[in-house]
Parts: structure tokens; C-alpha cells; sequence
């Protein structure tokens, strides 16, 4: 057990086609126009519900999640930059399934629950690279 995610045997095929249908397909088809909004409030709840406190657990959980792969890049005392990579990524790109709500969202809410203070974040994606990167202003007065 990996962060309190059980670990099945599942191809990653069958995981990449479960994220596609229901993050690409049936959730923008179910929560139209406020998909980006409740995706990264979702993220949110998921840093709480998996207790990822620690930033350093998040590129674990991001591959056990078939999320992609997750580095930080950069680390200021107000700001901190992740990019996300991998298959997954550069294959949601090429898609133009463009939405990392969800990841911005768990990100910021583990950056949040490390460090006491609130954290806020956005995405950028470079079509160029393949990438997604991912900046959490963190709120020191908060």
C-alpha cells in the first residue's frame, strides 16, 4: 500500500483508457462550463482524502494516479513550479483534452496543508514540449 492506495494489477492501458473516459469525456459531458472550476476543487479534496501533506508524495501519487510525471522545478518562499510529463501528457495534448484542474488543485491543497498557509495554483501548457507546468502562489499572510 502506497500512500494509503491499495495497488492493484491493472494494465496501464485499462488505466489510461478509465482516466481518459471519465476526466476527457464524461465529466466536461456531465459538469459543462463549471468543469475546470469543480475539477480543482476536487483536487483539493483529494490531497485531504489521501493526506498528502508532504510535496514530496505527490510524484508517487501522481504515478500511481496515471496522472503523468510530476517534478518540482523551481522553489521560492512564496512560489513553488512543478512540471508534469510523460505519455499521458503529451497524449491528452495531442487530444487537446487541455484540462490539469484536477492535478492544479492537489497540488495546491498538499503545498497548503504542508506548509499552514494557503496556496492557490494554475497551469500552463507548452504544446511544444509535451509539458504541463503548475504554479502555486502560496499566501504567507494566510
Amino acid at each position: 500500500m502506497i500512500l494509503g492506495v491499495n495497488t492493484l494489477t491493472v494494465s496501464e492501458e485499462q488505466t489510461y483508457f478509465l482516466n481518459q473516459l471519465y476526466r476527457d469525456f464524461l465529466l466536461p459531458t456531465i459538469l459543462g462550463s463549471d468543469n475546470r472550476d469543480i475539477l480543482y476543487w476536487a483536487g483539493k479534496k483529494l490531497a485531504r482524502q489521501y493526506q498528502l501533506d508532504n510535496v514530496k508524495d505527490l510524484p508517487d501519487f501522481f504515478t500511481i494516479a496515471s496522472f503523468g510525471t510530476l517534478k518540482l522545478i523551481s522553489t521560492k518562499p512564496k512560489k513553488l513550479q512543478f512540471e508534469l510529463s510523460g505519455t499521458v501528457v503529451t497524449d491528452r495534448i495531442a487530444a487537446k483534452s487541455t484540462e490539469f484542474s484536477l492535478e492544479a488543485g492537489l497540488i495546491a491543497e498538499t503545498v497548503s496543508l504542508e506548509n499552514g498557509h494557503t496556496a492557490e495554483s494554475q497551469f500552463t501548457i507548452d504544446e511544444k514540449s509535451h509539458t504541463v507546468t503548475i504554479d502555486v502562489v502560496i499566501d504567507l499572510k494566510d
